[in-house]
Parts: C-alpha cells; structure tokens; sequence
C-alpha cells in the first residue's frame, strides 16, 4: 500500500541525502550543486511528491487530439534560483500532462560554462528525445545549437535579438507589455507621478524587453518624460552582485516617485536597497513588480505586481510539443498567457502621503 502523504524526509531517505538539502533545493536556495537538483527533482515527480501534483481545473484540454504512443520529452535548464519557484511549477504540471499520453520527462542541469562553450549536459542524448524543452536559455548561440538538433523545441522565454533570424523553435511567453501598461495605468491615473524609473536589464530576454515597453507606453499615454539617470538598465548579471543595485541608486542625484521593476526578485532588490538608505517603500518611493514569485512573496505581500500563469504554461508547452511531435510540418509558433495584475500597497499613494506626514 502506497504512502498518502510524501514528505521531504522520504525523498530525502529514498536518495540517501539530508533533509536540510533536499528541503533547500526544493525551496530554490541558491548554490546547490546541478546533479543535486537534477536528482531531487526526479525523485520528488516519482514520489508525486505535492509540488508535483496535477492541475484538475484544465486536465482534460486537447485529450482527444494526440493518442497515447510514449516517448521522453528531455527538459534543459539554466536556472536562477529566484526563478526556481516557476520552474517547479512548469515542470509539474508539465510532466503530468505529457505523461497522460505516455511520455515521461527527463530533466537535464546545464553546469556553469556549458552554454559559453555550447556544450549540451553529459547525460543528454538527443537521438533518445522525442522533443526538448528549454528554461531560463537567454544565449542565441546556445539557443540556434539546440535548434539544430532537429527535434521539436520550446523555449520558455527566449533570448532578446530582434536582428537575428528568428529560431525554428516555439516560445511560450507570459504577456507582458499590456500587462505592465495596465499595472501602472492603475497607478498613475490614482497617484500624482512626476517622474518614474525602470529597473532591470531590458535586452535580457523577451519577456524583460516587453515590460520596459510597456513601461514606456505607460510614460507616452500620461506625458511623463524618460528620463535615463532613474533607470538602470545595465547587464544582467551585474544585478547578481549583492551590493550593485545599492551603489547604482546611491549615484541618483534625486530619486523619482516610483520605480517599475522587471521582476519581483529586483523590485524587492531594490526595496531592501533603499531601505539601507533609510527610504521606505511607499513611504518615500513606490515600487512595483513582476510574477508574483512566490517564494519572495507572503500571502499577505504588500507588491504590486503581474501574477505568472506558471501552471497553466506547462500544460500549454505539453500541448505545443504533442502538436508538433505528431505533426512535424507545423511551423513553430510564439504563444502568450494571460496574466493578472495584482495592486497592492507598494503602490498606495496614501499611505506614502500619511508616513509624510507623520515624519
């Protein structure tokens, strides 16, 4: 008789490691070796661990369109841990999915160095995949590699190259321009925003790039200027050093009213950035977000933000790749999700003008 209830300590005991490690890796702790990762992952679908359990609300979308015929779907990733969250979320839903017509999901860690060398993971063998599946690949070069391998391809998000020739692979985005428009519309049709910063590097990826446009589409419509000493933009990976965005925000001169902030990990970046500056958030600056990202946010989370319909894209990316699988001849395609603004208190203008007051 199968055990109800899987915990962390039985995924722990069933691989011979520590509950602390497998307790961190599932939690996306950063500094966690990628055969680690690789390896819990696993064991945690196997066990069905509660992660990795099923959406029942759209279970049945598109069943009758692919017969049951079995394969492995391979997934390469390249995460982040404050991306991790999402991730989880994909692959569970994702692999449920594929499983329901008899293909099961092998996860591949890409190591440090693997994409500047474009080396696939040791473990990977293409000729076993019956499609391949991409997270956080922002690398052209490594991105036109793996879509040189011939299989059907997905990658969520992709690299930001508008001059390139586009992949032959499909993209599976979350939407985001309109999305950051209709975010700081609220805000700016409520709150008196002189002047208005953008944080994040906005030729990252795609999904970056749309949100610094509809952060400027947000400008255009309420004839607020841009204004390049708020923002910074600089390469992603400087925003990776602990200390980067607290000089950066120390060289403005003044700071503006608000800043838009390309993900939730940067906006409470810079949250706790201005807090060693002794500035609160709304009390002196208001902020905003992107994804909802749940392990930064409490239930109670006073950001303003884009809620990621993280679930939902691994059951369309399934559906995508059945699609092309069974049908080879169609042409990739770039799809988008709905999301859902979230308003909260980081972007209250009143309680910013109440701690004004009080000081």
């Amino acid at each position: 008789m199968s055990k109800e209830r899987v915990t962390v300590q039985d995924i722990a005991d069933s691989l011979g490691l520590s509950r602390t490690t497998v307790s961190k890796v599932l939690n996306g702790a950063p500094n966690m070796p990628s055969h680690t990762i690789s390896a819990v992952l696993n064991k945690a679908r196997e066990m069905k661990y509660k992660q990795f359990s099923y959406i029942q609300a759209i279970q049945n979308i598109g069943k009758e369109d692919f017969p049951p015929k079995g394969g492995t779907f391979a997934l390469l990733a390249n995460f982040l841990p404050e991306h991790f969250h999402i991730a989880s979320a994909i692959i569970a839903s994702l692999e449920q999915e594929i499983s329901t017509y008899g293909y099961s999901l092998t996860i591949h860690m890409l190591k440090p160095g693997d994409i500047a060398s474009l080396q696939l993971p040791p473990n990977f063998r293409p000729e076993q995949a019956d499609a391949i599946l991409a997270i956080e690949i922002f690398s052209i070069e490594y991105s036109r590699m793996l879509a040189s391998l011939g299989k059907p391809l997905l990658f969520f998000d992709s690299c930001y190259h508008p001059e390139a020739e586009p992949l032959d692979a499909n993209i599976l985005l979350m939407e985001s321009r309109n999305n950051v428009f209709r975010m700081l519309s609220h805000v700016l049709s409520r709150e008196r925003i002189q002047h208005m910063g953008f944080i994040g590097d906005y030729k990252h990826c795609i999904s970056f790039h749309e949100r610094y446009e509809g952060y400027k589409d947000a400008l255009t419509l309420y004839n607020l200027p841009y204004e390049e000493q708020y923002c910074i933009t600089q390469d992603d990976f400087l925003f990776q050093k602990p200390d980067f965005l607290e000089v950066e925000l120390k060289k403005m001169n003044k700071f503006p009213d608000m800043f838009c902030c390309a993900n939730d990990l940067l906006a409470w970046k810079t949250i706790s950035a201005l807090k060693s500056m002794n500035l609160e958030v709304p009390g002196d600056i208001l902020i905003c977000g992107f994804d909802d990202t749940a392990v930064l946010n409490a239930m109670d989370s006073p950001l303003t933000t884009v809620t990621t319909p993280s679930q939902e894209m691994g059951i369309m990316a399934a559906q995508i790749l059945l699609s092309r699988v069974n049908n080879p001849s169609l042409p990739p395609s770039t799809v988008y999700l709905n999301s859902k603004v979230q308003i909260r208190s980081s972007t209250d203008g009143n309680l910013r003008q109440v701690t004004a007051i009080s000081g």
